[in-house]
């Protein structure tokens, strides 16, 4: 579980919960990768299951208990567990 924006993301539960594109909004999955840019997120469709590439910018994510603001977090994974951002 992800207690600040500096830990790991992979393997998380994720909900958009805010998205510049209302079909993204209610969106729900686990995260397999994340880049500078964006999150793959697995979702779970009703028969089968899905990879989605959701950019980080214009949207809001619930990760774990966590609101993250996706404009917040557009750096390289490795950037953004070093960095001294304020949650």
């Amino acid at each position: 579980m992800i207690k600040t924006i500096r830990d790991e993301f992979i393997g998380e539960q994720v909900e958009i919960v805010r998205s510049n594109s209302r079909q993204l909004e209610g969106l729900t999955g686990k995260i397999v990768d994340e880049t500078r840019d964006s999150l793959k997120i697995l979702v779970n469709k009703k028969n089968f299951k899905e990879f989605k590439i959701i950019f980080k910018k214009g949207n809001v994510f619930k990760i774990g208990n966590l609101l993250v603001d996706g404009n917040k977090i557009a750096k390289k994974p490795e950037d953004r567990i070093k960095s001294k951002l304020k949650d």
